[in-house]
């Protein structure tokens, strides 16, 4: 089973791979249009790299948060941790070292207990990213006249969001009262104690930096003139973040090449040249990403490692 899931995501990464090259070699004069425009347009950059600490200091507040009941760390100590969370997540599947780098990070005995509130801060990200996903695939397949029992109405979205919310609220309870004979209940013994203010609160900072990173996508497509509103645009975006969250690929530096080939596929629905979107992605990731794993690797040495 292991040997063909991994074979699956080689399978889907490489397609992603072959998919990008043929778009950006196809439509080569769009590609160069847009690299000369942002060339030409340097503080739009400049902007985007500018809301990049705002981006990342969210998820600052909630590693803070979501692990005050185990140790108070100053905000200095939490950005280290995150940052160094980026550089290791950046070259291990799934992100896996973004979980390790955040605990080596902390000086606590009972240090590993913070793996549960990692996932919890985590499964809150992604909050957003179903409930606006659904509704970007919603518009993405009726481009195509493709049959989807979803249909996008104000019921619907409230029910989307309703279950959403009651299923998460169901996790919860079984973390605080479920058996605790669990094989990994010692990780997850702080997630049974966390308070409901404090969920919501990691709820509302993962909204807030989907906002962000939403913004600057935006802003990287704001020079060029694409005829679409700005809802579909987000939309665009949206598709973006649930394809990078469902698609099962082999990780490379960060699922690099996912959101490009989301973005392209959606926007291309919407007949747009792809050439600015695709590099769109690749400015952003350089952005949000790489430069903040670069940052990261000078905290990583610093840490206390052990096996987790």
């Amino acid at each position: 089973m292991k040997k063909a899931l991994l074979f699956l995501k080689i399978f889907f990464s490489v397609l992603i791979f072959i998919f990008l090259c043929y778009r950006v070699y196809n439509d080569s004069d769009s590609f160069s249009m847009a690299l000369t425009t942002y060339s030409k347009n340097y503080e739009v950059i400049l902007l985007v790299v500018l809301l990049m600490p705002l981006n990342w200091l969210m998820e600052v507040f909630k590693w803070k948060l979501s692990i005050k009941d185990l140790v108070q760390i100053g905000y200095w100590q939490a950005a280290k941790g995150v940052l160094s969370g980026v550089a290791l997540g950046f070259v291990t599947p799934h992100a896996v070292g973004d979980y390790f780098a955040k605990v080596w990070s902390l000086n606590h005995i009972d240090r590993k207990k913070a793996l549960g509130p990692i996932l919890v801060a985590r499964a809150s990200q992604m909050f957003p990213t179903l409930v606006f996903g659904v509704i970007s695939v919603k518009i993405f397949m009726s481009q195509f006249q493709l049959p989807l029992s979803f249909n996008f109405n104000a019921n619907n979205l409230i029910l989307l969001i309703t279950g959403s919310v009651f299923l998460i609220l169901l996790i919860y309870l079984f973390f605080k009262f479920g058996k605790k004979r669990l094989r990994l209940a010692y990780y997850f013994e702080l997630v049974k104690t966390m308070k409901l203010k404090i969920i919501v609160s990691l709820f509302l900072y993962s909204f807030l930096r989907y906002m962000i990173f939403s913004i600057q996508f935006l802003i990287l497509l704001s020079i060029f003139t694409i005829d679409l509103s700005i809802w579909n645009k987000f939309l665009g975006v949206s598709f973006m973040f649930l394809a990078k969250s469902v698609l099962p690929t082999f990780n490379f530096f960060n699922d690099l090449g996912v959101r490009e080939f989301s973005a392209a596929l959606y926007f291309e629905a919407m007949s747009i040249p792809s050439g600015p979107v695709i590099l769109a992605g690749l400015i952003l990731w350089l952005i949000n990403i790489a430069l903040p794993a670069l940052i990261g690797l000078f905290f990583v040495q610093q840490f206390k490692i052990d096996p987790v």
